[in-house]
């Protein structure tokens, strides 16, 4: 579909480089005759040399990762796992959890005979004939029912069939569906950068990035909502660049659905649909027409930015706020006595306590992980294991993601990827402090903010990394970065 004169200058207006249509950008694919779908698939994969790159990138590498972590790691997360699977297995029976109930007994099961990476966590003996939920920390509540019901509901058939069919365990089994949701997201996001007009090679090292991330790899490896993180971000991102490649009706709907189905995986993942919104705001205010007083040029952004920007911000505040207002209903009990909560509630917490926290949103693919190693290895002091060189390379990924998201402020004419680093990076903060006071206002407690909960934002980030990138020397550091990345969490998950 042909872009609108006054489309083609809204596009201009945030990216001078690009032409009407795409076809200019660096690695963009000819126009070819055919079929919507396989003109799709030719812009995303125009060589054999781009589909082999894509699929190492987005399925054969940090699929790996993620297997092994699984197979390294047989005890529960304690970032919250175990009342994660009891919602999948919930929602098999047919129900979702309601605030105030207990564990299910297949959950007290696999939570007594698996253990949790969480010294002192006093759990009963695996051969009790009878489990209560009042031996398990917390008193054995559900208590992650004010999730939505998305990733459980779309887990849950692929966890029986991991389970029934191919014969994993009721954990792993589900532990594994992480693949896909990872997967998913990652072509998810190449797909964005190749209809952005980002060359295989660029987009690859963005994808190869996010996919090796410590904390992208363990929340894949876990039952957690957090799985589906990757690929909330990365479906607003390509539903958003097609919208602004092919402009037409369908723009404002698609992007509302787009919206109510991203922040219905996670009610934090709405952060990325405000950050999307936010760019098709900066290019309807800068396209708007000049000399006109106040109210008309506010009326004029209004109008360019409703049918994309603004379509896309509504569809996600209905869905988290709709499901907060949801969960709410069905709670048993009060949000604010739960007592599953209680150890979140043994200090003060003020404004200033959530500022601070809130500034590990900065860190969304590094921060909130465990040691890639199963914590019954012992590591000798004079290994490489001792120095952590893992946890160097997490704190200098954090830095590399966010110098490229800030890249914007050091150059005068701004691109899409510029404003794209520019809107996430302040949102990442912003959206962690109205989380933490909103989890403190509704739950009397310490929110105990991390940066997993922005990592939905993360591809965003990455994506105005490498688009910003200028010299081919440049680009191989980014792609030795990642490499050994992956590598060194392999090393730090087999080696003894």
């Amino acid at each position: 579909m042909k872009a609108s004169p006054a489309h083609a200058r809204h596009r201009r207006a945030i990216d001078p480089t690009m032409s009407n249509g795409t076809e200019g950008a660096p690695g963009a694919a000819p126009a070819r005759s055919g079929g919507a779908v396989r003109r799709f698939l030719v812009l995303c994969f125009p060589t054999k040399g781009a589909f082999v790159l894509a699929l190492l990138v987005c399925i054969l590498a940090p699929g790996f990762l993620v297997v092994l972590h699984i197979h390294e790691n047989p005890l529960l997360s304690p970032i919250d796992e175990g009342a994660h699977l009891d919602y999948v297995t919930r929602v098999e029976h047919g129900s979702i959890p309601r605030l105030g109930q207990r564990l299910q007994p297949s959950t007290l099961r696999v939570t007594a005979c698996s253990g949790v990476a969480l010294p002192g966590a006093g759990l009963p003996p695996c051969s009790s004939n009878r489990l209560v939920p009042q031996q398990f920390p917390g008193g054995g509540y559900s208590y992650e029912s004010q999730q939505p019901p998305t990733y459980y509901v779309l887990t849950a058939p692929l966890q029986l069939f991991n389970e029934h069919v191919l014969g994993f365990g009721e954990l792993e089994a589900t532990r594994l569906v992480g693949v896909l949701w990872l997967a998913v997201g990652l072509l998810c996001l190449w797909a964005a950068g190749r209809v952005m007009g980002l060359a295989p090679g660029l987009i690859g090292a963005a994808v190869l990035l996010i996919g090796t991330a410590p904390a992208v790899i363990y929340q894949s490896a876990v039952v957690s909502n957090d799985a589906a993180s990757v690929l909330a971000g990365s479906l607003v991102g390509l539903v958003a660049a097609l919208a602004w490649r092919h402009p037409g009706r369908w723009t404002a709907p698609g992007l509302l659905v787009t919206g109510l189905v991203v922040a219905s995986f996670k009610t934090t993942d709405v952060i990325a649909v405000v950050a999307v919104a936010g760019v098709f705001a900066v290019g309807a205010w800068l396209d708007r027409r000049r000399g006109q007083p106040w109210t008309g040029a506010t009326k004029d952004f209004l109008r360019r930015w409703w049918p994309n920007g603004g379509a896309l911000l509504l569809g996600g505040l209905v869905s988290a706020f709709g499901w907060v207002l949801i969960s709410r209903h069905l709670a048993l009990t009060n949000p604010k006595t739960f007592p599953a909560f209680g150890v979140l509630r043994t200090a003060p917490v003020d404004l200033t306590k959530i500022a601070q926290e809130a500034l590990a949103m900065f860190g969304p693919v590094t921060e909130s992980y465990a040691a890639f190693r199963s914590s019954a290895r012992a590591v000798p002091p004079e290994s490489l294991q001792s120095i952590n060189l893992q946890a160097i390379m997490a704190k200098l990924l954090e830095y590399l993601l966010l110098a490229g998201g800030l890249a914007g402020l050091f150059v005068r004419r701004r691109a899409w990827y510029h404003w794209l680093g520019l809107v996430s990076v302040p949102l990442l903060y912003v959206g962690g402090v109205a989380l933490g006071v909103s989890i403190w206002r509704s739950y009397a407690m310490d929110p105990g903010l991390s940066g997993r909960y922005g990592i939905a934002v993360a591809p965003f980030l990455a994506v105005a990394l490498v688009a910003a990138l200028r010299g081919i020397w440049l680009e191989r550091g980014v792609w030795a970065f990642a490499i050994l990345t992956f590598a060194l969490s392999i090393y730090f998950m087999l080696a003894a």
